[in-house]
């Protein structure tokens, strides 16, 4: 990936440090064969049988006249759909609305824009929560089968009346015929709100979720009103901008160029820091001046899951990584990469190793970005916290070699799991046990076996 033209900064910043839980397994390295797109846990599947991913960010990694497909991680032309960057450049778009049930999630309040799919009637079947399902049927009576992304993967769930009442990684959101808990897909790449299971902001061009404050968005988002009427939703923070560059941003005036910022970052205005992107406890909290400006470990944006990593150094000359959480991981590996030699005097960055991704912290109330889970398995000062991990297709129980390829982000003793430490849910007929300590936000760190 290119590298970026370097901001000035002015004072020294000491970055948290991230380490990984010494009771958990470590990954095998590798990437898998593929024969098509679905085989990949990230990227797309080239003509050499080879996973690849050429582009995280439009602004960044494309040629004019193209975009970045995000779920392929490919450039395409412009006029391509289901790329996610539709809507205007100016990024003052709404969250825009087909609501058909007219009921309310239960974090923000607001009207569902998610049109009906599957089946209301009772089911009969055997399937437990988060199982995989094709229809109703194959649900317990209590439960019903519905896709947890837009003609995504279909489980069992349940009914609600708020996201509290929901799993980890699902909201409680209207599909049309009731509310049920369906899958976070913050994020995703949407041209309109028929794409998503709320809605579309659609000048940035990713779908959304209600909510009452920052704390009901993943880290890297906050929450804040947009559309006629306004709306409260969570809003991507964690993208590059600059004063000619700023499409990827909620509105121009949010993009943050703080001379403590070696990259041009965007923001979000706020009433107060709670409407600011949080971070897993004990790291440093956003603040709010009316724009929600980044605690001072953090030197830039890019999001978790950026890779490589681009690096720089501080007012004494220390590397620091730009990730908009100060963190990065070999997410196959496992391993927190060495950073690289970094020139200080140069005005541009440098790449990490090409096995090292940006990775953000979370919190289970908040999630992850589609794509993404949260997993108990990273820790900060002698704290275990969540890291947003990537997602991939096994199922719990069945084997592994790395958390990427299991479809909950998490490869416990070469076997895929899922973090329940804070819903108690197990899919795949396998059960929430203790994961030894230390605990997570104040709960029993619990897994799927």
């Amino acid at each position: 990936m290119a590298s970026f033209a370097r901001r000035p900064h002015l004072w020294l910043l000491l970055p948290a440090t991230l380490f990984l839980v010494g009771t958990l397994p470590s990954a095998c390295a590798g990437t898998p064969d593929c024969e098509m797109n679905s085989d990949c846990v990230y990227g797309y599947c080239n003509d050499a049988g080879e996973c690849v991913e050429e582009c995280r960010s439009t602004e960044l990694d494309c040629p004019d006249g193209e975009i970045c497909n995000t779920t392929l991680g490919r450039c395409e032309d412009e006029g391509a759909g289901g790329s996610g960057t539709g809507g205007s450049s100016s990024g003052t778009g709404g969250a825009t609305s087909s609501g058909d049930g007219g009921t309310t999630s239960g974090t923000g309040g607001t009207t569902s824009t998610s049109s009906g799919t599957g089946g209301t009637g009772a089911g009969s079947g055997t399937g437990q929560e988060l199982d995989l399902c094709g229809n109703d049927g194959d649900c317990v009576s209590t439960l019903r089968c519905k896709p947890m992304t837009k003609n995504g993967t279909q489980r069992c769930t349940r009914s609600c009346t708020s996201s509290s009442q929901c799993m980890t990684g699902t909201r409680c959101l209207d599909d049309g015929t009731g509310q049920f808990c369906l899958g976070d897909d913050i994020g995703r790449p949407c041209v309109e709100p028929s794409l998503c299971n709320f809605g579309c902001v659609t000048g940035p061009g990713y779908c959304t979720a209600p909510c009452a404050s920052g704390s009901d968005c993943p880290n890297g988002w906050g929450c804040m009103p947009i559309g006629n009427p306004a709306t409260n939703v969570c809003v991507r923070a964690e993208a590059y901008c600059d004063q000619g560059n700023t499409g990827a941003c909620i509105v121009p005036a949010a993009c943050d160029l703080s001379p403590n910022l070696i990259l041009g970052s965007c923001t979000l205005a706020c009433n107060t820091a709670a409407d600011c992107p949080q971070r897993a406890i004990p790291l440093a909290p956003w603040s709010c001046d009316g724009l929600c400006r980044r605690p001072p470990d953090v030197y830039g944006p890019l999001p978790g899951g950026y890779q490589p990593t681009e690096w720089h150094c501080d007012a004494y000359s220390n590397p620091v990584v730009l990730c908009n959480d100060a963190q990065h991981i070999d997410f196959v590996g496992f391993t927190i990469p060495a950073a690289p030699n970094v020139n200080c005097q140069s005005t541009m960055t440098t790449p990490g190793a090409s096995n090292d991704a940006c990775v953000n912290s979370c919190r289970y109330q908040g999630g992850c970005p589609h794509g993404f889970a949260c997993v108990g398995v990273g820790g900060v000062s002698n704290q275990r916290i969540g890291l947003c991990l990537p997602t991939g297709q096994t199922e719990p129980g069945q084997p592994c070699t790395s958390n990427t390829s299991c479809a909950f982000g998490y490869c416990s003793n070469g076997v895929c799991s899922r973090d329940c430490s804070a819903d108690g849910v197990c899919p795949g007929g396998t059960t929430c046990v203790p994961g030894g300590s230390p605990a997570v936000e104040g709960m029993a760190f619990q897994r799927c076996e």
